[in-house]
């Protein structure tokens, strides 16, 4: 079940994901820092829209219409975690080969 806490949790927790990529992209590791940082945008996306579009905290009926959605909504943010967990492994296999 989706509270008001974890639509406004998510957002939250996106922007720190695209800080991290961006800071992976500064620091050199490009395929594992652009990884992250498009999961992050994945994840960051969809959860703005969960937070603007479905609102249930101003009266909007829990109705089969917003289960749907809401579906959609985790099921990208969940896409955009596994992009930003592929981008970690990458980033952590290329300092493996530089040492």
């Amino acid at each position: 079940m989706i509270t008001n806490a974890g639509l406004v949790a998510g957002v939250i927790v996106g922007l720190a994901f695209l800080l991290a990529g961006i800071l992976l992209l500064k620091r050199g590791s490009s395929k594992g820092g652009a990884m992250v940082a498009l999961g992050a945008f994945l994840f960051l996306g969809s959860q703005v829209y969960g937070l603007i579009e479905l609102r249930p905290f101003i009266g909007r009926p829990f109705d089969a219409d917003w289960s749907r959605q809401i579906a959609t909504v985790e099921g990208l943010a969940t896409v955009g975690l596994l992009v930003c967990a592929a981008g970690i492994v990458a980033h952590a296999l290329g300092l493996k080969r530089q040492l």
